[in-house]
């Protein structure tokens, strides 16, 4: 991956599109807190894993005519800040922050300019560095099936090589390897023995599988994760009845269902957002992708997903 910059980025607020009056992305940070946890056997200080903090602060232009209305009311209840890296593609990184706005505050520069300093903090949830599910901001005027998103980065199944010969998954995802036939005598995944023959067997990124055999047996490479998911939806113009937007996802890219727990609830009215998660052991298959249904003849709306790539991830 190459170096790039921040030209090009997207900010949102609550289900408003206000990039044009961000003068600058001033913070995103993510914190773990950290609990004493020495006895009185340890020469060194020892740390618990405590909570999950976020917070996100920029400035913005004053305009009576975008951002102004939008935060210079501090709401109370919580909303939702995103950042949306360039570029604005499938893929592309995006910072998820349900938080409380704590601030709205103006200074006037001796050059005569006049500046808001914005600050919101984590509320319930920390920062979620997601992956771009729609090009930044989508505009349906239909039902749609959104373009689709490789999580396995282009990754092709190896051919089962010759017998002791390691195969290393090279995707960014895990992968389900099932063996089959064959006379096996041993799988090693990373260096460890997990099996002697028929079974599925988990290789993560990076990691490699060998087989050892006499007669060679086949295999099937599946990329998924099963740890669950969080979805964000930034939606920021709206005609029409009403618009559903679901996540889906599909091993091949051809055959597609909904993600159990990342159908958004439907949409009457902009501005909106949400936020969604599925159960932390649900499955995400290789390929996603965002569509709507509904009766609309415009829906304007980015969508993020945050795929868990651990066991017992919590945000």
């Amino acid at each position: 991956m190459a170096k790039q910059s921040g030209i090009g980025a997207r900010f949102a607020v609550g289900g408003y599109d206000i990039s044009g009056d961000v003068s600058a992305v001033d913070q995103i940070s993510g914190t773990i807190g950290l609990l004493p946890g020495t006895d009185i056997t340890q020469a060194a200080m020892a740390r618990i894993i405590g909570q999950r903090d976020g917070g996100m602060g920029f400035t913005v232009y004053m305009d009576v005519a975008l951002a102004h209305p939008v935060l210079a009311a501090l709401p109370t209840s919580d909303t939702l800040m995103t950042f949306l890296a360039p570029p604005q593609a499938l893929g592309s990184v995006a910072a998820n922050l349900v938080a409380r706005q704590v601030g709205y505050d103006p200074t006037r520069g001796n050059d005569g300019s006049l500046m808001m300093k914005v600050e919101g903090q984590g509320d319930g949830f920390g920062i979620e560095w997601c992956e771009q599910v729609t090009p930044g901001f989508r505009t349906d005027t239909a039902a749609t099936n959104g373009a689709t998103q490789d999580d396995g980065s282009g990754f092709t199944a190896p051919a089962v090589p010759a017998s002791g010969t390691p195969a290393t998954n090279t995707s960014s995802l895990p992968a389900t390897v099932t063996v089959s036939g064959g006379t096996v005598s041993s799988v090693v995944v990373n260096g460890v023995s997990v099996g002697t023959g028929d079974g599925t067997y988990t290789v993560l990124p990076g990691q490699s599988v060998t087989l050892t055999y006499s007669v060679a047996p086949t295999w099937t490479w599946v990329l998924q994760s099963t740890w669950g998911a969080q979805a964000y939806l930034q939606l920021t113009t709206f005609t029409g009845t009403s618009v559903t937007v679901a996540v889906q996802d599909s091993a091949d890219g051809s055959t597609w269902a909904n993600v159990t727990g990342l159908s958004f609830t439907t949409v009457t009215a902009a501005p909106a957002w949400q936020r969604l998660a599925t159960a932390s052991t649900a499955t995400l298959r290789r390929y996603v992708r965002a569509v709507t249904t509904g009766t609309f003849t415009v829906a304007t709306f980015a969508v993020m997903v945050n795929r868990n790539l651990a066991a017992g991830t919590e945000f």
